[in-house]
């Protein structure tokens, strides 16, 4: 055998070793008295954004941040705070993007709205457009 087969073999050894490791989901190993506590948690850290990763819930990131407020979440329902209460230390730190639903509220109305306003701006642009063709196909016959 070749130092380059062996070379080779060890760093195949070690990528089949190390891969796996790195694609784990994170694993918390807090204890619930009831399961709709555990159910409550899991519905919460699927909402909360990870603010370093940003497009993944903190139940998805191995970001150390993320583990942190796996940890506050838990530690927080175990102080009987309410989903609302928990949401609300997020947003009260991160801003409304620390949710993925945020609420509706006067700072994100245009946030709900926007999507029903561009559709309705794309129906109104598509009708005038209808109605030029029409006009020309008229003025042209």
């Amino acid at each position: 055998m070749s130092v380059i087969s062996i070379s080779r073999g060890l760093l195949l050894l070690l990528f089949l070793t190390a891969s796996p490791l790195s694609w784990s989901a994170p694993i918390d190993g807090f204890k619930f008295e009831i399961q709709a506590q555990e159910d409550r948690y899991k519905r919460l850290i699927e909402e909360i954004r990870c603010v370093k990763c940003q497009n993944t819930s903190i139940a998805g990131s191995n970001a150390s941040i993320a583990r942190d407020h796996r940890l506050k979440v838990y530690q927080m329902l175990l102080q009987g705070k309410s989903d609302s209460e928990i949401r609300s230390w997020f947003v009260a730190r991160y801003g409304d993007f620390a949710l993925y639903r945020p609420q509706v509220s006067p700072r994100t109305w245009l946030l709900w709205a926007l999507p029903l306003l561009l559709l309705v701006a794309g129906g109104v642009i598509l009708i005038l457009q209808i109605r030029r063709q029409r006009m020309s196909e008229i003025e042209t016959v």
